[in-house]
């Protein structure tokens, strides 16, 4: 298996930097003549490498910077404080030296620095290629050997080309040589656009463009839909590390360095065709941007990238967008919105629309409102389960057991993740352990269970679960309106001593806690448990949390603590401490039937307003083994969940179903539209019979999609 890029350098943004991003799409568009001399003898070339040089030179180096660097480098090339001889995994010292490197180059080549044309600078850069050259150094990462450091290197030197003075020929023409790592045709999705990056640096750099044409062939392959095997799905998700959820991590990597090649491309012959700038444009606005709420990232789409610091930052997006402008204009209003949500300029509300994505390819459910987002990640047998590897993510072994990610400001979990309890992710049913469970099996392993899916018709939707994992069993479900998310678990089973709990959330501690539960304002460093078999709510940070049932509740509101070198062991032992609001469900020990029902209210922003919640217009008509179904009176929907060939009967309708399905049917007592998806992806048809109260029979044959869009949902009308 290929790790994920181990270590992203994110850029500080600031106005100015801003204020260059905006530059550099005009130059883009036309709008500016290059200020720079011109290398090679190709126009083609030139005015490729212009736009590279113009992207990488965005912001001028820090001069304390510089002269820090300047100032350390030994006559030889090297700076004393770098450990060359390492061979790490993931933070590699020797990564360091580039990353220094091309700091010296940019102030040397870029106007308006105060290191411009400086020979004293020249001389340090020349000293350290030719370092870098002889030493050669090696990380036990491919990563860094075959995609990291000829990048750099390639970007080093196309920059170079438009300095004072040039590099010696011999020098240049053996790190272009070094260059030749990798096998673009040997991978897919962004290993194939990583390596196939630094081939077109190359050929760039030599001016072939046989090279070049082979390279944008390679880079670009992978800008199309594919079924079973990694990359862009049919459902509009991304996986990657087999089939496995990475629309962040890989999918970010490919993302953006599709968009940055193709608006270097942009107005030449090589420009992308407007068919793949369609697939990857959809694929940025109806998914990518709509797992971030303001600047930050649902934990689910991830990876193992989520036990890294700051992570579900993604402010860098907004100026990756200026440059997705350039690509597609055509959506410029979308890109502008997203902007200003990341920005902060507006509110994380500002133009999201009502949607429900179930994306049946990756076993994700993605529910999106103004006032917040919801979402699932479940998995399959057809899908692989978030991955540890490379000593990261070790604790994320339940993070495919149906998470749930609740936000409403977007930062709700932003670096939680060193003091979780992590079989207490928000959303799942585990086992409860003393300490948590390292993942002991790397690089991810394929779900257990054959059900998993839902249903959907873009604005609402089902999803239902078969949890069967860690000796563990249980059916889970979501149900998704507009205010409300109802979530119903039954048939919970476990032979192990643990008690088995169902988490309803672990996020940041935000202000008091309110509670029905005589009326208690409960504040920070509290534990609370409370068996109750009538109804109980809770609400923190204008969420509400209503148990119609009551249950085993538990609440802690107290400090936790952790680091995160217990998750990621390229990280700090530093401890961490914060008061985190946990709320949670206890099934006891060896439970053999047990169940749960809560409602959580997204948007409620005060107890006055959450005690005129009327539970009663939704009604929970079934939660057993064979079926779970929720009626929504004002919408008049009902969404169920078969996990077995049965009837039910709402509102004096009978409904039959001859194979396990999740089925909505909306406009119940009206005119009826219905939506039907097979979870277990192997049906070719079901009949759905419906009888009335005047025992007027309607029986419809549904033929299921099949082949890559096998579990994507059918509307009868």
């Amino acid at each position: 298996m290929v790790p994920v890029k181990p270590r992203l350098m994110k850029r500080k943004y600031n106005s100015h930097h801003l204020l260059q991003t905006l530059l550099f799409v005009f130059c883009l568009l036309g709008g500016m003549n290059t200020a720079f001399s011109q290398p090679g003898n190709s126009k083609v070339s030139r005015t490729i490498t212009d736009k590279i040089l113009r992207d990488l030179t965005l912001r001028i180096p820090d001069f304390k910077l510089i002269t820090k660097y300047s100032a350390a480098v030994k006559p030889d090339g090297s700076w004393p404080d770098i450990d060359y001889s390492s061979k790490a995994f993931t933070v590699w010292p020797p990564e360091e030296h580039l990353i220094r490197l091309q700091t010296l180059i940019k102030a040397y080549v870029t106007k308006g620095s105060i290191c411009y044309a400086d020979e004293k600078v020249f001389k340090d850069i020349s000293n350290a290629l030719q370092y870098w050259y002889s030493s050669n150094p090696k990380s036990d990462n491919w990563w860094f050997n075959q995609i990291s450091t000829p990048q750099s290197i390639g970007e080093s030197l196309i920059m170079m080309r438009y300095g004072d003075k040039k590099i010696d020929k011999e020098l240049q023409g053996k790190l272009i040589e070094r260059m030749k790592q990798g096998d673009p045709e040997k991978w897919t999705g962004a290993n194939k656009t990583d390596i196939s990056q630094h081939f077109f640096y190359r050929a760039l750099l030599t001016e072939d463009d046989a090279l070049l044409s082979y390279s944008l062939k390679e880079f670009f392959s992978p800008v199309n839909l594919v079924y079973k095997k990694e990359g862009l799905q049919y459902d509009n998700s991304y996986m990657q590390h087999g089939l496995q959820l990475y629309v962040g991590g890989y999918g970010t990597v490919f993302i953006n360095g599709v968009f940055k090649v193709a608006s270097y491309l942009s107005g030449t012959p090589y420009a992308l065709g407007a068919d793949k700038v369609a697939l990857l444009s959809k694929f940025l606005k109806d998914t990518y941007l709509k797992t971030l709420r303001g600047q930050y990232a649902d934990f689910n789409v991830m990876g193992r990238g989520i036990s890294r610091p700051n992570v579900l930052d993604m402010t860098s997006v907004k100026s990756q967008l200026l440059v997705v402008k350039v690509v597609d204009p055509n959506n410029s209003t979308e890109w502008d919105n997203a902007i200003a949500r990341i920005n902060g300029l507006e509110a994380p509300s500002y133009k999201v629309t009502k949607t429900h994505n179930q994306y049946f390819s990756s076993d994700y459910t993605l529910h999106t409102r103004p006032p917040y987002s919801f979402n699932v990640r479940m998995a399959s047998k057809r899908t692989i389960r978030c991955e540890t590897g490379n000593n990261e993510n070790l604790l994320g072994r339940y993070l495919s057991n149906g998470a749930t990610n609740i936000q409403l400001s977007g930062g709700e979990y932003y670096n939680i993740m060193p003091i979780w309890e992590w079989d207490k992710i928000p959303g799942i049913t585990s086992r409860d352990y003393v300490t948590d469970k390292i993942e002991t099996l790397s690089w991810g392993e394929p779900g257990t269970n054959e059900f998993a899916g839902g249903v959907s018709d873009g604005i609402y939707g089902a999803s239902g679960y078969m949890l069967n994992f860690d000796n563990l069993r249980a059916k889970k479900a979501w149900f998704f309106f507009d205010t409300e998310i109802v979530c119903l678990g039954t048939d919970i089973k476990s032979d192990e001593p643990e008690h088995v709990t169902t988490t309803i959330n672990q996020c940041w501690l935000k202000g008091d806690t309110e509670s029905s539960l005589d009326n208690n304002q409960i504040a920070k460093d509290k534990t609370i448990t409370h068996s109750e078999k009538s109804n109980v709510w809770f609400l923190h940070d204008n969420v509400g949390y209503y148990f119609p049932k009551g249950g085993d509740i538990k609440l802690s509101t107290d400090v936790q603590k952790g680091e995160w070198y217990r998750i990621n062991n390229s990280y700090s032992k530093k401890e961490i401490t914060g008061n985190v609001f946990k709320l949670w469900l206890d099934h006891g020990s060896k439970p053999q039937n047990a169940e749960y029902a809560y409602i959580v209210l997204p948007g409620v922003k005060s107890a006055k307003e959450m005690k005129k919640f009327k539970a009663n217009e939704l009604e929970i008509i079934a939660n057993n083994p064979t079926m779970q179904a929720v009626y929504h009176k004002p919408l008049d929907m009902l969404q169920v969940v078969f996990y077995e060939a049965g009837s039910i009967t709402v509102a004096s309708t009978a409904i039959k179903v001859d194979k396990p399905c999740i089925l909505m049917i909306k406009n119940f007592n009206g005119k009826r539209v219905i939506s039907i998806a097979d979870p277990l992806y192997k049906e070719k048809t079901a009949t759905l019979t419906l009888t009335n109260t005047n025992k007027e029979i309607t029986e419809l044959k549904v033929d299921f999609p099949q082949n890559e869009y096998a579990g994507s949902s059918v509307d009868v009308k």
